[in-house]
């Protein structure tokens, strides 16, 4: 065991070293005659114990104690504190600078000094497996365990401490929030191993890119958030966001497997006193922003994205208590054979109770695919559709009209869904082959495996499928190619510029024509006057559908409208 004693008086270092000796027990010593001099020795070898005289002059031993604490030298030494003083006051003093004992010099014997050091021992064992014990509690309440970075709770805490003193800070205070893009595709594709080695390679790459140790935390799943003080304008801000960007285009690596993945990212800028809650929504506010626009974007916020984020926020309360109360209806919109004088199918179509947001059915789909509520609401409508279907053919016996069901992007990439659609058809005895599925070209984009399996399922079950607004700007002949697809719905724009522009009418006839030469039924939308269904007709189109024959309506309006020979 290595022992230091420093003492400045040599009789006192000769009895502790006799008490030392008497104990029988073997002992390195080493002595030193001032404050000064004990830090040098300390600073040369390590020590298990320091005995330490508390009256020196210079530096008595209670301010070389504290000094030692204060530099966090010699942690692991246990120190006692050895003095004629028999002050009370001192003895706490002693302890609560870090000394592990004190004993008073006429009381050093060997089973006395022995006890003490043995003592003194335990009780820094029991100090440092505390302190370690904290930290290992401190790191697990302020950091992430896969990244090592701070975590939502401590970044929230650090940024609020910094927008109260940020008066003494020159420029802005700038808060940042990153998002993956795809990151659900990557676990759903490789697994969750694979998810985390590109958390944990980002999270080093954004640490080896930002030598300055921006405030850096991962708030949860792919989203990672950063503080930087002191940005003098918004130039300066993008530059910022350009270089967390950059760390996605080396790609990541998880065992032999290539990981390309991009980044979107919110900024928000403050230069006056504001909240860390007012901050993290806005720059969440501007990253969902900037999630709609191209990949690898960052966007501002401002506060037209902010009456955007509330509208929506106000269409998701009402859209979630739709859903909940089952509280919408499905009206009907006829399709008629191209001469118009009999009914081929109906188009299903959501209306929902007018709510303050005064949302229009479009608003309140695109919100649901937004917010992830459209599979649960998708599959409430295609439920309904089929029990007013059911409805409709009992009432007027029209076993040749067909329904068709609208169906998201999202919901196409539910491999469950065929057999939903088989099970609710089933349940209202409504045959499958009188079941129109319409998706757009939006969801056929990815060219998704997933996509193209739900597509051939419903096929297979005897459903039909739909190409819904064909004409508009995603239009592609490979999906025609490529997908089971039976019946084109040309969009309305196209079928509204045909009535004046000859390109467009000469563009209806080719479509109208190579779809009918590989046995795709055509649809037109939008036929709203008589020069419309003129040029649908003289086209060859197929069905038409619009105001001009009839707009959308209850069940039982069209039941009767059936039944009276109306159409």
């Amino acid at each position: 065991m290595n022992i230091l004693l420093v003492d400045d008086e040599k009789i006192d270092r000769e009895l502790v070293k006799e008490a030392l000796f008497c104990s029988g027990k073997k002992f390195n010593i080493k002595e030193a005659i001032s404050a000064e001099d004990g830090l040098t020795a300390i600073a040369q070898d390590e020590f298990d114990i320091v005995l330490l005289d508390y009256q020196m002059p210079k530096q008595n031993g209670l301010q070389l104690l504290m000094t030692l604490k204060s530099k966090n030298i010699c942690e692991d030494c246990a120190i006692i504190m050895i003095t004629n003083n028999r002050d009370e006051e001192l003895l706490v003093n002693c302890i609560n600078a870090g000394a592990q004992d004190l004993l008073l010099k006429d009381e050093v014997t060997s089973t006395q000094l022995i006890r003490c050091i043995k003592q003194s021992q335990r009780r820094i064992d029991l100090q440092n497996k505390l302190t370690h014990s904290y930290q290992q509690v401190k790191q697990l309440a302020e950091r992430d365990t896969l990244t090592g970075l701070f975590n939502r709770r401590y970044f929230e805490n650090a940024l609020t401490s910094l927008l109260v003193n940020m008066r003494s800070l020159d420029g802005y205070v700038v808060v940042m929030l990153l998002d993956i893009d795809g990151f659900k595709l990557i676990n759903d594709s490789l697994g969750h191993s694979a998810g985390d080695v590109v958390l944990k390679e980002f999270a080093n790459r954004v640490k080896s890119s930002f030598r300055e140790s921006p405030l850096f935390a991962r708030l949860g799943g792919d989203e990672f958030a950063f503080v930087f003080s002191g940005v003098r304008d918004s130039n300066a801000a993008l530059a910022i966001s350009e270089r967390l960007l950059s760390s996605f285009d080396e790609p990541f690596h998880y065992d032999k497997h290539q990981i390309h993945s991009t980044a979107s990212i919110g900024i928000t800028l403050c230069a006056s006193k504001t909240t860390s809650e007012d901050m993290l929504k806005q720059a969440d506010i501007a990253m969902y922003k900037a999630k709609k626009q191209k990949e690898n974007k960052a966007c501002f916020f401002d506060e037209s994205l902010e009456r955007e984020f509330y509208r929506l926020f106000q269409i998701e309360n009402e859209l979630r208590t739709v859903i909940k109360n089952h509280n919408f209806d499905v009206f009907f919109q006829p399709i008629f054979n191209t001469t118009g004088t009999k009914i081929i199918a109906i188009e299903a179509l959501v209306r929902l109770p007018v709510g303050d947001s005064k949302a229009s059915p479009a608003e309140f789909i695109i919100a649901s695919e937004k917010l992830r509520l459209i599979e649960t609401f998708g599959r409430m409508i295609i439920q309904k559709s089929l029990a007013k279907y059911a409805q409709l053919v009992n009432m007027t016996r029209s076993n040749n009209i067909a329904l068709s069901i609208n169906l998201s992007p999202l919901q196409i990439h539910d491999l469950n869904l065929n057999a939903f659609i088989v099970e609710q058809a089933k349940l209202n005895h409504v045959n499958l082959s009188n079941v129109i599925v319409e998706v757009t070209e939006t969801a056929l984009l990815e060219n998704n495996t997933a996509t193209l399996e739900t597509l051939k399922l419903i096929k297979s079950s005897g459903c039909q499928i739909a190409l819904d607004d064909f004409g508009t700007g995603f239009s592609s002949i490979s999906h025609l190619l490529n997908y089971p697809i039976d019946i084109v719905k040309l969009d309305k724009s196209l079928i509204e510029r045909t009535v004046d522009d000859k390109k467009a009418q000469a563009m209806l006839d080719g479509l109208t024509s190579m779809l009918h030469g590989i046995s795709i039924e055509t649809v037109a939308e939008g036929v709203e006057c008589k020069a419309h269904v003129d040029v649908c007709q003289r086209a060859g189109v197929s069905r038409l559908q619009g105001y001009f024959f009839g707009k959308p309506m209850p069940v039982d309006s069209l039941i009767e409208c059936i039944l009276n020979s109306s159409f």
